[in-house]
């Protein structure tokens, strides 16, 4: 009688997370109600059907609210269970308001009490749960738990989002011979220098940033490692592209000398991807390898660019043709950097956001095309669940396969043409533009060679229009020239990543060049 019913849609809703209420799964499963299955096969038997749920439920990068039943926590095997698919959040009310709660639902509820009363009114039933040690046990053993008072379920719900967002914040790790954290929190800006210091950083710090973010974001960041003992020194790179050339790596090489940055010091890349990929790749290589802290500003560098420990720069035979594999030391990720973006860089992080729910399944499909209207709007609750999917997936595939041997090339899909495309429009295409008309690409050549039906293009498409991503778009004659260059390429062979289906990739070469200009015509429309 708490509220769970009611609740639990209106956080999925500021979560863009699918919803399971388990009595409604279990009445499906049983057709007939609950109160039937109480009263003729008894409370245990019900119980069962409570745990054989949760069995079932399956961990995925998707987020979905779980409305248990009130007596669901009982159980301590329950309890284990639910905290191996995610954070337990508790609600806890007034008498008064659990039995206003009872009374509402007595309809469902079985006429005899499982004490043995033949009945029992609300008051006396909502007094029995408040105050049962069992009860009492169960619902104690939670993460956080959140007093209603007089509050609407929405206000409940933007309060464990709240919470969630701001006070929490998520943690996803990275293996490998160095693993490390990705963090995702509202305000981690203000945090950086005592979060890096309680990780062992002293000594000189180079905080390298360029000059939009530097204006919005570099002084606040400074002060936070200064005030945590790092001593700072701000470097300014380039914007965009042009910080990854040669020229503004061997400046960077330059400063981090002329400020006495050491081994005992790092790097701090403030930034979109092209200054992470550049601070990273002048980590790699200054001293021989300096640590280097990833703090991402970008919806791209945050799914992205910032985790696996690619960093590279471009030279004129093409995009990251020179880099090396640096995995940083942290990957601090401020949600609350996104909302100043302008509109065309949101949607163009939607892009890698699209393409990692495609790489897993349909449940993180529907979750992303949900939390698109509000990633656009900055909304805090789709950003937050949607950066952790994304980074969740690309965590666990840059964990099993740290320098692209095998499993990593799955990440690849849509970059194959989207990289080439990119370059041929001499970057006036964002790094998201491309990828999106590459992925639409690689699922039309996947048509092409009778892989996959065309229902994930549509799919997809649709994923895209929704973002103001492009689906259609001339493929300039100089990306074919550029394909060959491509840094994935092996003897010679262009390697593509095609659909299969949602979920399922595989790797292909050798397609006739036929074919290829069949997709191509696809995409032109």
């Amino acid at each position: 009688g708490i509220g769970k019913s009611t609740v639990a849609p209106a956080l999925a809703e500021q979560l863009a997370a699918g919803v399971v209420e388990i009595d409604r799964v279990i009445e499906r499963r049983t057709r007939r109600t609950n109160k039937d299955t109480i009263e003729q096969d008894g409370m245990e038997r019900f119980r069962d059907l409570e745990t054989r749920v949760l069995d079932t439920l399956r961990a995925t990068p998707a987020w979905i609210v779980v409305d248990t039943g009130g007596g669901t926590p009982l159980r301590p095997a329950n309890r284990k269970r639910m905290r191996e698919l995610g954070l337990i959040v508790g609600l806890r009310g007034s008498l008064a308001r659990v039995t206003r709660g009872i009374a509402a639902t007595m309809a469902k509820r079985p006429n005899q009490d499982p004490h043995g009363d033949r009945y029992v009114g609300p008051a006396d039933r909502a007094r029995r749960a408040l105050t049962d040690p069992e009860r009492v046990a169960g619902y104690a053993d939670v993460d956080v738990t959140f007093d209603i008072g007089r509050s609407s379920a929405h206000e409940v719900a933007q309060a464990i989002v709240t919470w969630l967002a701001s006070s929490r914040g998520l943690r996803v790790d990275v293996g490998g011979e160095r693993p490390y954290p990705v963090v995702v929190r509202a305000g981690l800006i203000d945090g950086l220098g005592a979060y890096l210091r309680d990780r062992g950083w002293n000594g000189r710090v180079a905080l390298v940033t360029e000059r939009n973010v530097g204006a919005r974001l570099a002084a606040r960041a400074a002060r936070s490692l200064d005030a945590a003992g790092l001593e700072t020194a701000t470097i300014r790179a380039p914007s965009g592209e042009s910080a990854k050339s040669l020229e503004a790596v061997a400046a960077l090489w330059k400063s981090l000398a002329e400020a006495g940055i050491g081994r005992d010091g790092g790097v701090v890349a403030l930034g979109g991807g092209a200054i992470g990929d550049a601070a990273g790749f002048a980590a790699a290589t200054y001293l021989r390898g300096v640590r280097v802290a990833q703090v991402p500003t970008t919806l791209l560098a945050m799914v992205d660019a910032s985790i696996g420990g690619k960093t590279a720069i471009d030279i004129a035979a093409g995009k990251y043709l020179v880099g090396a594999f640096h995995q940083p030391d942290a990957v601090v990720a401020d949600i609350e950097t996104l909302a100043t973006l302008p509109s065309r860089q949101r949607a163009s992080g939607l892009a890698e956001v699209i393409k990692t729910a495609f790489l897993v399944d349909r449940d993180s499909v529907a979750h992303v095309e949900r939390a698109i209207p509000g990633i656009l709007r900055a909304e805090v609750g789709p950003t937050l669940s949607s950066v952790t999917l994304a980074v969740e997936v690309k965590a666990s595939v840059v964990t099993a396969d740290p320098k692209e041997q095998g499993l990593r090339s799955l990440l690849n899909f849509g970059h194959t043409m989207g990289h080439a495309y990119e370059a041929a429009t001499q970057y006036r295409a964002t790094h998201g533009e491309a990828v999106a008309i590459g992925m639409v690409y690689a699922c039309a050549l996947a048509e092409k060679l009778d892989l996959v039906d065309e229902r994930v293009r549509i799919d997809l498409e649709r994923m895209l229009a929704k973002s103001g991503l492009p689906a259609r778009a001339r493929i300039p004659s100089g990306a074919w020239s550029l394909l060959s260059r491509d840094k994935k390429v092996r003897a010679g062979k262009v390697r593509w990543i095609l659909p299969r289906r949602i979920g399922r990739f595989s790797e292909v070469t050798d397609v006739p060049d036929r074919t290829l200009r069949a997709a191509a015509r696809v995409v032109e429309g």
